[in-house]
Parts: structure tokens; C-alpha cells; sequence
């Protein structure tokens, strides 16, 4: 009998390794599932002081079908079907993740587990227990010949533990196997020797525990060579944070968070020997297009902060479903509370009337005197008056509807820094806001959702995940925060669509007869976000005062809709944020908000009909008893490195100079889509760059290549909304 797993001479000559490609059958609920490519920079260390890099590159691999790892860029993959083909990894050349080598056909979905240690065996456990294994003649080519040529009974102490255990994998002449913990009871990740001989077991030799206290979410492991252990969890109901583990003979904790967003079946290239790469040199994940031309330097504006238009008026624009401007409709403008922090019934002042012109549109000045209330408001909220507009309408078949929109406005000698605040919720809002029908389940009280309801919603779920999908992507229109995203048509009324339908002013009108706010509970919400691959560190400052604008959201029947912003300036008497994280760190920061949800009461048609709709908006800064002042969110290190770089605008890049820093401190952040998920709902933020929220990046001494910079928006001397980092 052949030898099991040799290597041969050539591959037994060749340098130890780093930058082990790593893949991951990415199978998140609600998207399209794909073979995910990430680089193991540094696996010797387990990437101790860095991070799996998401090299963006992926391919289609649908849900059925399964994959594993051969070494040397070779990817078997079992089809929905069960027959054995191999593919080869050219993303290095510029080719595809998933180039086709041979079809080998068979029927291997006969077998629970398959997988190789990157020589010349191919592991596959049999359903019913025992452990076939197959020899391949020239592995690293990918069409070799393979052949059944050990078969272990499902009674060898091995198999059994092999077959109970929650994922198995090889490296080299070594197979682990992973048991995650249960209750109170830690997991473990075992090492089997494997040694093939001409009687016995090839485990004679026993197992010893490598890694010690894998936990209850644990599902996943693999290696990219001798001597390093990652494990993650398998599915977004799970964190996706991976771990590394190294060290001899019992592994230790390496790196805690080594990658996010790992959800999935995952397997390494495989080398036989690892090794950490030169500090001097900067990670290229495939064939680049080199530079025709040198970015300018990064430059630190200090110049003083632009005036911002004047915004002391409220404004903004209702339409009707289809799109059509609603006009002639009266507009009633009220001032909402953010900062109040009782429940029960509320008194709300009223800020003025107008009427919508020929294009939907209305404005309202903030008046010159305002109320007690609204002042002492205005005044702990950095001098920003939050307000929410209202209008009514109806069709000429009487199916009654409702608009509302939360604004902001300040007074002409409010803050240069407040005024742009107010300035910036009107750019994050231009969208005008549709009307809704009024209907009949709107005139009975709705319960409140318990929190296992809300764990059911959208927002909630997607929560779970580590990872940062959404971006700027706009939000669905409606949302459900007890399940998932609504699908029917809101203006087909008793079996009609309304759209096309003409509307006017609804006939005795509708009058607030009462506001109570009924509920309240701390969120965190994205405030910043921050950047630093290869040799730098980032820095996100979010100090002494709230500078946010925060979506507001309203219930209209069953369906949240985002109807709006309020704008937080109150003091803090805080600093937060996180100061020289990386290198390979990319994370959003979270700041506790108290959230809080009015129900509102109409009286309509001349009193005959009451109606209730309810509201969702942010307030204070509140750090919960006993909680953190801050919190890191989701990961967002996929939009850093080469590949983004290169698709960037070249008028957007720039470079940051050895031993430098770079920082924003002007206009605005990127509008983040997923800031918070509160009461089930998501909703959007952004926040004001100034001398005391920032986003920074200090490089290191490195000289071999330069950091490079570019701008999501605009160069990163205008307004770029967030930097990269390269």
C-alpha cells in the first residue's frame, strides 16, 4: 500500500508559506449563496495582530451543493447531484475563483463528510458510520485518478468520534475534529494522527485535546496548515466571529476576532509548512492594475469650517402612491420632545399651519418667539428644534389618508456647528414623503410586540450578523417589527388601488385628541466608523456631545415606514470612540440612545372616527446601569484593500505619508442604513464631522509601498462621507 499523505519532493522543497487562500461557502439567509474567497496573511501567528481578508472575489455555488480544499489552488466541489468535479483558483492571474479541471463523476452524496489534507488522500464518512479513503494520484494537478483503498469500520474509536463530532478537517498527516460545547460544558478541537500501516487502525496512536473552551456557537473549523486552528460559526443565528489558535502541543488563544461574517462551510488551501510574511510588504490579493499615475499626498485641513446655509425652516414635500405631487392639503406642524423623559400623556405645542403648493411642496418658518417648552428643549438639544409636520387627505370615494415627516430647524444665531446639523438632515431626506390610506385596523388600539416578537423582524435578524451588508443601501420601504419585510400593496383598500385616485382635503378634517409616549428602551446606534489595513491603526473620536441626525419612523396599520429625521445635539459630558486599532481593523462604533415610541389619537369626519398611528424616534444619550458608554458594531474591513481601491475614482485616492496621520473633521458622515435596529425596526444615522467627532488613520514606518486613501463620496479633502483604507 502507498504511503498515505506524501508530499512530493518538489512540494516538499518549496518555501513555508503565507497568504493561504481561504473559502467560505457563504450561505446567509436571504442571499444568494456563493464560494467567498478571504486571505490568510499571516496563519504561523494566526493572524495575531490582523485579520482574514475578504479578497471580494466569489463564485456561484449553490445551496446543495458542497466543497472542499485540495491545496495548491485546487477546489473539489460534490454537486446538488452528488458527482465529484475539480475547479482551480486563477483569481491570482486574473482568471476565475472556480476554473473547471475535471469531472469526475459518481455518486458522493452517499457521504456525510468529505475532505483532504491537502496531499494524496481524500477522507469521506459514509452515512452509516464508516470512513472510506481514497488515494489521488497527482493531487496538486487536479485530475488525477482517485481510488477507493481503506474502508474503517464506524466502530473504530476514530471513525465514532469523527462521526459525532460537529465538523471535521485535515492538515497534512492530522485530522481535527470539533465538538462544540454544550450548556455548561466546554468544547474542544481534537488532533487524530493519521498513519497508515499494513494492519491496525491508522489511529492507533489516539487523539490529543488542542484547543480547549470552544463554545456552544461553535460550529466550524479549519487549517490553513501544521500548527494553526480557526473555528467559527456556521450560520447568521450565530456571531460569525472566527478565532485563531497555535502553539504545540496544546494550542492558545491567538486572536479573538480574527474574522467576522464567516458563516458557512469553510476550507484553506492548505500548505504544508506556514510562515509570516515580511513586514515590509503590502498584501496583493490578485492581479492588479498598477498606478499610472502618484495620488496626492493627504493633506489635514485645518481651515475654518464653512458657514452652512441658513436653515430656519422647516420644510419638505408629500406626495400622493403613484408619485403625484399632493397639493392643496393643509399641513399642521408640531414640536416633538426627543429629550423627555417621563411616560404617560404629553402636551405638544403647535409651531404653525400652511398648505401644500401645486408640487407637494411647504414651508414653515420657525418662529421667532417659540414656547417654554420648545425653547428649554431646543436648548438641551444644542439649540436643534425637532418637529413633525402633518397632512390629511382623502379620496372622492371618502377611503381617508395621513403623511407625516419629522424636521429639523434652528434659529438664525444658533451655532455655526448646529446649523450645519439642521443643514444635513434636510440633505439626508430629500426624498419626498408618500401619504398612506387610513384604514379600518387603524381604529383599534395595537398591542405592543413582546421582545421574542421582535427578534422575529428583519431588522432584528439581520442584527444578528457581524457584518455590515447594508452600507448607504436605502432601507425597504416598510418593514413589519414582528416578521419579515411586507409584501402587500398598502394603497389596495377593500380590493381597489387607490394610487391613481384624486385627493383632496379631507372632508371636517382630523384632529389630535391625544399623544402619549407609552414605551422606551436604550439602542446602540452606529455614530462612527473607522479604517486601517496593512501597517495602520484607526481612530474614531465621538466626544462631549451628540452630533447625529437619526431616522424616525411611523406605524400606519401594520407597516413601519421612515417618515423623517430628528437631529441630536444635547451635551454628553462624554468622550467615546476607539483610538489606534489595527492593522486589518475596520469596525463601526455604537453610542446608547434611549429610543421611544408614541401613539398618537385623530379624531376624523367630524368626530365620528377615531384613528391611532404610532411613532418611533431617538432621544438622549443614555448609558444603561451597568453598560458600556460605547460598543463596537458590525465589521465593515470588506470595503478596504486593493480590489475596492482599484474600482475607486482615481480623483477620490490619496496617500498618507510614513508615520503620518490623516483625519475628517468637516461636513458629514456616510449615511449608515443599518445604525440601529430598535423596537424591530432599522433605521438609518449620520453624524457631524467636527474638531470633536472625527475619523482618523495613523500609518506606520513602513517605506516599501506607500498607504493609500480614497473617499466613498468625494476626495477626501471635500466630502467624502468616510475614507478606505489601502
Amino acid at each position: 500500500m502507498p504511503s498515505a499523505l506524501t508530499a512530493s519532493s518538489a512540494q516538499a522543497a518549496e518555501a513555508c508559506q503565507s497568504g493561504i487562500a481561504t473559502y467560505v461557502h457563504d450561505l446567509t439567509t436571504g442571499s444568494t449563496p456563493v464560494l467567498r474567497k478571504y486571505v490568510d496573511w499571516d496563519p504561523l501567528t494566526g493572524n495575531a495582530t490582523g485579520s482574514l481578508i475578504d479578497s471580494g472575489v466569489t463564485a456561484e455555488l449553490d445551496a446543495y451543493s458542497r466543497f472542499f480544499t485540495g491545496g495548491k489552488g485546487i477546489i473539489y466541489v460534490i454537486t446538488s447531484d452528488g458527482q465529484l468535479k475539480t475547479y482551480k483558483d486563477d483569481t491570482a492571474t486574473g482568471g476565475s475563483l472556480l476554473t473547471p479541471v475535471h469531472d469526475y463523476g459518481g455518486n458522493w452524496n452517499s457521504y456525510d463528510e468529505v475532505w483532504s489534507g491537502g496531499g494524496n488522500r481524500i477522507f469521506a464518512l459514509q452515512t452509516g458510520g464508516a470512513l472510506d479513503v481514497y488515494s489521488v494520484d497527482s493531487p496538486s494537478s487536479g485530475s488525477g485518478a482517485i481510488k477507493k483503498i481503506k474502508s474503517l469500520p464506524g466502530s473504530d474509536p476514530a471513525v465514532a468520534a469523527i462521526g459525532q463530532a460537529d465538523d471535521v478537517w485535515s492538515a497534512g498527516a492530522t485530522v481535527y475534529t470539533l465538538q462544540r460545547g454544550i450548556a455548561d460544558k466546554p468544547g474542544s478541537v481534537k488532533a487524530w494522527p493519521y498513519a497508515e500501516a499494513a494492519t491496525g487502525s491508522p489511529f492507533a496512536a489516539g487523539s490529543t485535546t488542542v484547543v480547549n473552551g470552544v463554545g456552544t456557537k461553535t460550529r466550524r473549523g479549519w487549517s490553513p496548515g501544521p500548527g494553526t486552528v480557526y473555528t467559527a460559526g456556521d450560520t447568521p443565528d450565530y456571531t460569525g466571529i472566527a478565532r485563531s489558535y497555535t502553539g504545540s502541543p496544546t494550542m492558545e488563544l491567538a486572536n479573538g476576532e480574527v474574522g467576522a461574517g464567516i458563516y458557512g462551510d469553510v476550507h484553506a488551501d492548505l500548505a504544508s509548512c506556514l510562515a509570516t510574511p515580511s513586514e515590509d510588504v503590502k498584501p496583493a490579493l490578485g492581479a492588479e492594475t498598477p498606478e499610472t499615475e502618484t495620488p496626492p499626498a493627504a493633506v489635514n485641513d485645518e481651515s475654518p469650517d464653512p458657514t452652512p446655509q441658513d436653515p430656519t425652516e422647516f420644510s419638505g414635500t408629500f406626495v400622493l402612491g403613484d408619485g403625484r405631487p399632493a397639493a392643496g392639503l393643509p399641513v399642521q406642524l408640531e414640536a416633538v420632545d426627543v429629550l423627555n423623559d417621563t411616560l404617560g400623556e404629553e402636551q405638544i405645542p403647535a409651531l404653525g399651519e400652511t398648505v401644500t403648493a401645486a408640487d407637494g411642496s411647504w414651508k414653515i418658518q420657525l418662529p421667532e418667539t417659540l414656547p417654554d417648552s420648545v425653547k428649554a428643549t431646543a436648548a438641551a438639544n444644542g439649540g436643534v428644534v425637532n418637529a413633525k409636520a402633518t397632512v390629511f387627505g382623502e379620496t372622492a370615494s371618502d377611503i381617508p389618508l395621513i403623511g407625516t415627516r419629522h424636521v429639523t430647524a434652528a434659529p438664525a444665531d444658533a451655532p455655526a456647528a448646529t446649523r450645519a446639523l439642521v443643514a444635513n438632515a434636510a440633505d439626508d431626506m430629500e426624498a419626498p414623503e408618500k401619504l398612506l390610506p387610513l384604514t379600518d385596523e387603524m381604529k383599534q388600539e395595537q398591542p405592543e410586540p413582546t421582545e421574542d416578537q421582535y427578534a422575529q423582524s428583519w431588522a432584528s435578524r439581520s442584527e444578528t450578523t457581524s457584518v455590515d451588508t447594508l452600507g448607504d443601501k436605502p432601507l425597504p420601504e416598510y418593514q413589519s417589527d414582528t416578521g419579515g419585510l411586507p409584501t402587500s400593496d398598502p394603497y389596495v383598500v377593500n380590493g381597489t388601488d387607490i394610487k391613481a385616485m384624486a385627493v383632496g382635503p379631507m372632508d371636517g378634517g382630523c384632529d389630535r385628541v391625544g399623544s402619549k409616549i407609552y414605551a422606551k428602551k436604550i439602542y446602540y446606534t452606529v455614530v462612527g466608523e473607522g479604517h486601517a489595513y496593512w501597517d495602520a491603526k484607526a481612530t474614531v473620536d465621538y466626544d462631549s456631545k451628540l452630533s447625529s441626525t437619526v431616522e424616525t419612523a411611523m406605524k400606519i396599520g401594520g407597516k413601519w415606514q421612515v417618515d423623517g429625521s430628528v437631529t441630536l445635539g444635547s451635551a454628553m459630558s462624554v468622550t467615546t470612540g476607539y483610538t489606534n486599532r489595527g492593522p486589518y481593523f475596520a469596525k463601526q462604533w455604537k453610542v446608547p440612545l434611549e429610543y421611544k415610541k408614541r401613539k398618537t389619537t385623530y379624531k376624523c369626519n367630524y368626530g365620528r372616527d377615531t384613528y391611532y398611528t404610532y411613532t418611533m424616534m431617538a432621544g438622549r444619550y443614555k448609558v444603561p446601569s451597568g453598560g458600556a458608554v460605547g460598543k463596537y458594531g458590525k465589521d465593515v474591513s470588506s470595503r478596504d484593500g486593493g480590489d475596492d481601491y482599484h474600482r475607486s475614482p482615481k480623483r477620490h485616492r490619496a496617500y498618507v505619508e510614513p508615520q503620518s496621520y490623516f483625519q475628517i473633521n468637516k461636513n458629514r458622515s456616510v449615511k449608515w442604513s443599518a445604525s440601529v435596529s430598535a423596537f424591530g425596526v432599522k433605521l438609518g444615522a449620520s453624524t457631524q464631522y467636527d474638531r470633536e467627532h472625527k475619523q482618523r488613520i495613523t500609518t506606520g514606518k513602513r517605506k516599501s509601498a506607500r498607504h493609500d486613501i480614497w473617499g466613498k463620496n468625494d476626495k477626501v479633502s471635500g466630502k467624502p462621507g468616510v475614507f478606505y483604507s489601502y
